[in-house]
């Protein structure tokens, strides 16, 4: 059930309506009864959501005993590393069972480890990367900072639960929840932010990302069909789409948690305008860049424990992230690829002073920031491809797959007959590779992927010179509506609810 679809839309109408109708005090509550239903009904079908919502229950249960222990307990750190495996074990079941068991069976070839993926049938929960990293932050947090007062069971379900941000985060920390509770007015502020957000989401989402999920989706379902430019311009492409549809859908996220009265916090701050790849892991999927610092680089040492160890701890993070992001070897070597570079970087600024921050020469600037986007697009690829037999034919493929490589390659080896023999047949240019089809849309993608860019680094200014000109929203509200209407396209997948 995503932010742009009919049925989050009539789901959203009658909370509103019956949120703000009720006494302040009630409020929470009725968000807590609304996030259950949602989370029963945002599932693939209502049985597997009933099942999934009591796993669910259960798993909050469990580690709200452990928090509850980290803060009266006199053995806090047992309940928290019981808290932190709970949460990896359950996670880990369900997400990475059947990518475990290949790594086993490519590592033995014990035909046991092939055969028990096919016999059970196990279903990715809902929301369960989220939703274990909340919880993991929530008892780190308290076991790190024992004081303060403790949560009851309801406030912290209703935390965890929280449906706003349930399908795509942002990964919400405690403190972002509850420093919102006993402000739950309405606000007209919150609400014309919350508009331009949802406006701001809706065209990235719609109008951007999901036009161009259809013009590159072909070239990585065959990689080896297509020629080099188009293999290119997939991966510029998709880093295109994979920005528009999960920022879009983050300010459709915080848009609705803003219509409720809470303040969440930003995920996205013009992310591929950085000039450096440690920057832009500050401003890309920022509560979970923030999560891998806070919860895995920083107890692994973070850059306390010497030179070499430091590239490690980056490496292993940045892997660590890959992982999170989806179960497969492809996954790995994009996390891999990430924690390279950024060792790299690292490197470069010991070793030789290099400044990774913004350079005072605007074309020097300039140029950095093409060179993280082009970085940024490769890894693409690595994130994109279904396989690792794929993603390894898109990576050759960029240099190999000349329009008339095959031809090229036949008529080398004295195999031109082949090609003369079938052209009877075919007509003319038989193995020449096929080309992407509607290239102009990523050209327009591309251009709307700056505006938006543009707008997020300019955003406080921009609300500031948009402050009391409700004509300005209404006229942005209408011109969405009917770009939509004309221009929208099959609605394309959610990427980060894959994951």
């Amino acid at each position: 059930m995503l932010y742009n679809s009919i049925l989050f839309f009539v789901f959203f109408s009658i909370v509103y309506s019956i949120y703000w109708l009720l006494p302040e005090k009630k409020r929470s509550d009725f968000l807590l009864i609304s996030s259950g239903i949602f989370y029963v009904v945002a599932s693939s079908t209502l049985l597997s959501g009933f099942y999934f919502f009591l796993h669910f229950l259960i798993i909050v249960l469990f580690n709200y005993l452990a928090y509850f222990k980290i803060k009266t307990s006199a053995k806090p750190k047992v309940w928290m590393i019981f808290a932190v495996l709970l949460n990896a074990i359950n996670l880990g079941f369900f997400k990475y069972f059947y990518f475990i068991n290949r790594i086993l069976f490519d590592l033995t070839k014990y035909p046991f480890f092939d055969e028990v993926p096919r016999i059970l049938q196990i279903s990715l929960p809902l929301a369960v990367s989220f939703y274990s990293f909340q919880m993991i932050a929530a008892a780190v947090d308290a076991y790190r900072k024992p004081e303060g007062e403790i949560i009851g069971l309801k406030q912290y379900l209703g935390f965890v639960i929280f449906f706003p941000v349930l399908i795509v985060g942002p990964i919400l920390r405690a403190k972002d929840y509850f420093i919102n509770i006993g402000h739950l007015s309405p606000d007209k502020d919150k609400i014309v932010r919350a508009s331009y957000l949802m406006i701001s989401g809706l065209v990235k989402k719609v109008l951007i990302a999901d036009p161009v999920a259809g013009v590159i989706a072909p070239v990585f379902s065959n990689p080896g069909q297509y020629d080099n430019v188009s293999l290119v311009l997939a991966a510029f492409g998709y880093a295109i789409q994979v920005y528009c549809d999960f920022s879009g859908l983050t300010d459709m996220a915080r848009a609705v948690g803003l219509y409720f009265g809470f303040e969440l916090p930003e995920n996205f701050n013009a992310p591929l305008f950085s000039p450096s790849g440690r920057e832009l892991w500050q401003r890309w999927h920022m509560s979970l860049s923030f999560w891998l610092r806070d919860y895995i680089y920083f107890p692994l040492g973070g850059s306390k424990k010497g030179e070499w160890r430091t590239y490690l701890n980056l490496i292993i993070t940045m892997t660590v992230g890959g992982v999170w992001h989806g179960a497969d070897y492809t996954f790995i070597a994009w996390g891999f690829y990430w924690g390279v570079i950024l060792a790299f970087e690292r490197f470069l600024v010991g070793k030789f002073g290099w400044n990774d921050e913004d350079s005072k020469s605007k074309i020097l600037n300039f140029l950095r920031i093409q060179f993280v986007f082009c970085l940024f697009s490769f890894s693409a690829i690595l994130f994109r491809a279904n396989s690792a037999t794929k993603m390894l034919q898109h990576v050759v493929g960029l240099v190999t797959n000349t329009p008339n490589y095959l031809s090229s390659s036949l008529q080398s080896l004295g195999f031109g007959w082949i090609e003369n023999s079938i052209s009877l047949v075919t007509g003319p240019s038989p193995f020449l590779l096929e080309s992407m089809k509607n290239i102009e849309k990523i050209g327009y993608s591309y251009l709307g992927f700056i505006v938006f860019h543009w707008i997020q680094s300019r955003k406080d200014r921009l609300l500031e010179w948009g402050r009391g000109k409700d004509w300005l929203l209404v006229a942005c509200g209408v011109g969405t509506v009917f770009a939509i209407a004309l221009l929208s396209e099959d609605s394309g997948a959610c990427i980060y609810c894959q994951f």
